[in-house]
């Protein structure tokens, strides 16, 4: 078998669908041969040249196209967000999974796709077990990732304006993780809880983006509206969240709603995609 061809195995066992660092290659492929870091460059570079890799950001690679189905026996959803654009957030999920601490990304990172105006630093999302927020914040911490649990909205406005190169990451605790699929978000679970966090001003993230988000997410994908209204409800939002959804099409058949400011900023933004 071709040299490229081993390599090409070998990842692909490794990985299988998931998303993984250049660095992360280069650990799996050493651990039996001795290949250089130039070889394993051009191989990757040649792989992804052949089509058989896609390079989804700055050192990042998947087999998989910018979609996977997820299984059928999941109920909440039909499809999961698994296209990150930073090296960190991957490097991040590494290090949970490694101490074994449940964890989901969702938020504004787990939904990059849908992105109008995509930030160049990102604000990630993460929740994880109740009891397991230190524990996961010292765990990125160690590895100099700039982490912090139920920070303060100023804290972060603060961060944002020291660590100008740096994204950030906030852990929050829930005592059960809805919606998490191997680690990461459903697009509605992601969607109400990028809609919560920017709207109550726990992250600073444009409410007309989150708006513009939405629209691009319910154009593209074929969307739950009972989990979206689930997950609003589990926030406390349900009758708020009906109003961003008949703004997205008023013949979806619920009920009107309810807005304030911040959710009339989120309709703005649907309206001006």
């Amino acid at each position: 078998m071709p040299w490229i061809d081993v390599i090409r195995e070998k990842l692909k066992c490794e990985f299988g669908g998931n998303s993984f660092l250049a660095s992360q290659a280069t650990a799996v492929l050493q651990k039996d041969i001795p290949y250089s870091k130039e070889t394993i460059r051009q191989a990757i570079h040649q792989l992804v040249k052949e089509g058989v890799l896609t390079r989804i950001g700055r050192g990042m690679y998947t087999f998989e196209p910018k979609r996977v189905l997820a299984r059928d026996s999941i109920s909440l959803s039909d499809s999961v967000a698994v296209i990150f654009t930073s090296g960190t957030l991957l490097e991040a999920e590494d290090l949970l999974k490694q101490k074994g601490i449940e964890y989901m990304v969702t938020g504004p990172s787990a939904l990059t796709m849908y992105h109008q105006h995509l930030s160049r630093r990102l604000i990630h999302l993460i929740y994880v077990t109740k009891g397991a927020g230190e524990f996961a914040c010292a765990t990125l911490s160690e590895a100099n990732l700039r982490t912090f649990v139920n920070p303060k909205r100023q804290q972060l406005d603060m961060m944002l304006d020291t660590l100008t190169e740096r994204d950030l990451f906030v852990i929050r605790e829930y005592s059960k993780l809805e919606g998490n699929i191997n680690g990461r978000a459903t697009v509605e679970k992601a969607i109400v809880d990028t809609y919560f966090e920017s709207t109550r001003a726990k992250i600073p993230f444009s409410n007309v983006e989150v708006g513009r988000m939405i629209a691009n997410a319910y154009a593209r994908e074929k969307l739950s509206i009972s989990q979206l209204l689930l997950f609003a409800g589990r926030h406390g939002i349900r009758r708020e969240f009906q109003s961003i959804l008949k703004a997205l099409a008023s013949d979806i058949p619920i009920p009107s709603g309810t807005t304030n400011e911040a959710a009339r900023k989120v309709i703005a933004g649907i309206r001006s995609r």
